[in-house]
């Protein structure tokens, strides 16, 4: 039965590909969007370019802070959270996860890292009204050509991990000002990933 889905979204994956090859292609040519792949990979996957589709450390240090902490954690890497966008597959579930894991490694076989980084802004969800990066991007007055600060990059990646809601809420934009900032701090410590 999992094969069977795993073949099924492997096809829905492969049509989602093809249908945005010519975005990919024009998202791949804007140099100014490299800051943003570089927060992206600092805020969601830092080991982006050691793994294959899937981080067994993350994985192994999730479980290990789920038993002896009880605390969750994610340990997925931008080619999962990209299959999650895909299939709209979201559900908790190990099955759900296990898919995730095998359909993350086909991906790295029909795009380069830089062009699953690019999908994923594409087509993430940054918030209500803000699904992909250009609809976000016009929230901050900004299109896809123009020049992204610091600050601009970390504000759109903080909002992978809390989500803009529809009207303002002191408490969401707080975390979103404080995931920010964290950013800001790691990209200054750590430098460029790409």
């Amino acid at each position: 039965m999992i094969i069977k889905e795993i073949a099924f979204d492997l096809g829905v994956i492969t049509d989602i590909i093809n249908n945005e090859r010519a975005n990919i292609d024009k998202y791949s040519t804007l140099s100014n969007l490299d800051k943003l792949v570089d927060f992206l990979i600092i805020g969601e996957d830092r080991r982006y370019y050691q793994h294959k589709g899937f981080d067994v450390i993350a994985i192994i240090r999730a479980i290990r802070n789920r038993i002896f902490y009880n605390k969750k954690e994610g340990a997925s890497t931008i080619e999962q959270q990209l299959v999650r966008v895909l299939t709209n597959q979201y559900c908790r579930t190990l099955k759900r996860k296990i898919k995730e894991i095998i359909l993350a490694t086909k991906l790295k076989k029909m795009l380069s890292k830089k062009e699953i980084a690019l999908l994923y802004l594409r087509l993430a969800y940054f918030g209500t009204d803000k699904i992909g990066l250009e609809n976000t991007l016009v929230s901050f007055s900004l299109e896809l050509e123009d020049e992204l600060s610091d600050e601009i990059c970390a504000s759109i990646i903080a909002r992978l991990k809390y989500p803009e809601p529809k009207s303002y809420m002191s408490n969401k934009h707080a975390l979103i000002s404080k995931r920010t900032k964290y950013l800001l701090k790691l990209r200054n410590e750590n430098g460029k990933y790409y």
